[in-house]
């Protein structure tokens, strides 16, 4: 398992310093944004989400762009299609926690964080590369099939949000072989293979945060 240390670096301005840099009112609006995801298992709407942030008083337009600019939240259309670790499309992340309906997440980590985040127990099921991964969260533990799996917590070298630069490479695979043959396959990713522990850290500690006040 990676160290206390290795673990602040990978995390560092993450999500949870993002929200922090956030003033009150647009704290409440990103989080009261997860609720609704969480809640319906479908991305809200940008007429919700400009109604929302009337009510707490903030100008809408801003407020979108402001929680854009964080990497927190994007819209295309009239949907909420990015709320990290929430998905406003299918992905290969499905989670079911216990009383949502399905919900997806970004990328492997995003779909750890969100049993983390809610502080309730779960089943992930990734089937990215044609190999079902399936990981349950039971009574704070964690179950994971095939017993070898990993995630690579990659990222390419471009600068963009997260969704384009790391969420197409922050995978699981079911052993740190493949892992490292897929970082070989495609040298513009760079990032470490982490161990079921180091990958549910992670997870904890970049969402675990976000929904408490």
């Amino acid at each position: 398992m990676l160290n206390h240390t290795q673990i602040d670096q990978l995390v560092q301005g993450g999500m949870q310093d993002s929200q922090a840099g956030l003033p009150p009112a647009l704290q409440e609006l990103h989080r009261a944004t997860l609720r609704r995801c969480l809640d319906t298992g479908a991305a809200p709407s940008v007429t919700w989400l400009r109604q929302a942030a009337q009510d707490l008083t903030l100008d809408p337009t801003d407020a979108i762009t402001r929680l854009a600019e964080m990497d927190l939240v994007h819209v295309a259309g009239n949907a909420v299609m990015v709320a990290y670790p929430f998905s406003g499309r299918r992905t290969a992340h499905r989670v079911r926690l216990s009383g949502t309906p399905p919900l997806y997440a970004m990328c492997a980590v995003d779909a750890l964080g969100i049993p983390t985040m809610t502080g309730r127990d779960g089943v992930i099921a990734s089937s990215e590369g044609g190999e079902v991964i399936r990981i349950e969260r039971r009574e704070g533990a964690w179950l994971w099939e095939p017993h070898s799996t990993v995630l690579l917590y990659g990222r390419n070298d471009q600068d963009g949000p997260a969704s384009a630069c790391a969420c197409p490479h922050i995978r699981f695979f079911a052993s740190a072989e493949q892992a490292q043959a897929y970082l070989t396959a495609n040298p513009e990713v760079r990032g470490p293979i982490l161990d079921q522990d180091s990958a549910v850290e992670v997870g904890r500690r970049i969402f675990g945060p976000l929904l408490k006040t």
